[in-house]
């Protein structure tokens, strides 16, 4: 059975597949294009593809003992924005989302429920997180793996890999973790060099650089052990690079080197997106 459930601004989370708050009837999990063309004697020539900003329909039925207290509650939940809607088919996806209207109805069912109609407005495509660490450190000529929550990495140190099915660019945020000296990203697509990056700068050993695509706007950031900002530091980058990934069909590899003798920890963690699930 497929499931449902928000996760909104503070970290919460709100089933959506309970008895006392259960969304059916839905629709609208495809997707539309929006592609503009030119027409040219009989034939039509697409100048840009894009798809229409995605609505996906549905109702919830607030039942239990208490439904008006449970709609106040689901009510109050999603005003804590941004919101992330996860839609489990088969496997686990996610759509950022806003509430476009909620719907409040009267009890029906001999006064046991109330039926309302939602509408989420997609903020961007459906995306399947997937996590990479170059889990290993060089010791004495030796690679011992490090015990992390991670995929290991099928690559060596310094790097990592990701296999995309999507043909849409696929947001991701690459995590270097200090100590380095004017580290360089680069990003290659089955096996060709695809795009670089590159910071002229020191990063400590307890902090790290972070270079993220997953949120607008697009930053290069120093950040402490508690992922707190140090500083912004995308204005000393290689403007000559292209800096930001979004991850291509196929095998993307993304290594890191720098100017130090120490092997470097990276995590990449992608969103690999879809225009329908």
């Amino acid at each position: 059975m497929r499931k449902f459930r928000l996760i909104n601004g503070q970290g919460g989370s709100f089933d959506l597949n309970r008895k006392d708050s259960f969304l059916h009837d839905i629709k609208g999990f495809g997707y539309e294009d929006a592609t503009q063309y030119e027409q040219i004697g009989r034939d039509f020539y697409p100048l840009e593809e894009i798809f229409s900003q995605g609505k996906m329909e549905g109702k919830i039925l607030f039942g239990g003992k208490k439904p008006y207290e449970t709609y106040r509650v689901f009510a109050r939940f999603v005003r804590s924005t941004p919101l992330t809607l996860i839609y489990q088919p088969d496997e686990i996806f996610r759509v950022p989302v806003r509430i476009a209207s909620l719907g409040k109805a009267e009890l029906s069912s001999g006064g046991v429920a109330m039926v309302c109609e939602i509408v989420f407005a997609a903020q961007g495509l459906y995306y399947k997180s997937v996590n990479r660490y170059s889990n290993t450190l060089s010791i004495g000529g030796k690679i011992y793996p490090y015990t992390y929550d991670y995929a290991y990495s099928d690559v060596s140190y310094n790097s990592v890999e990701i296999e995309s099915d999507s043909y849409e660019d696929s947001p991701c945020k690459i995590t270097i973790q200090g100590p380095c000296i004017n580290p360089v990203w680069k990003h290659y697509v089955n096996n060709v060099l695809y795009e670089t990056g590159a910071y002229m700068g020191t990063v400590s050993a307890d902090h790290k650089l972070v270079i993220d695509t997953t949120k607008l706007p697009y930053s290069i950031t120093e950040r402490g052990a508690g992922d707190d900002i140090v500083a912004d530091r995308y204005q000393l980058c290689d403007f000559t690079t292209e800096r930001f990934f979004h991850l291509q069909h196929g095998a993307n590899r993304i290594s890191v080197s720098h100017e130090g003798i120490n092997t470097l920890n990276v995590i990449v963690e992608g969103r690999i997106s879809y225009e329908t699930v």
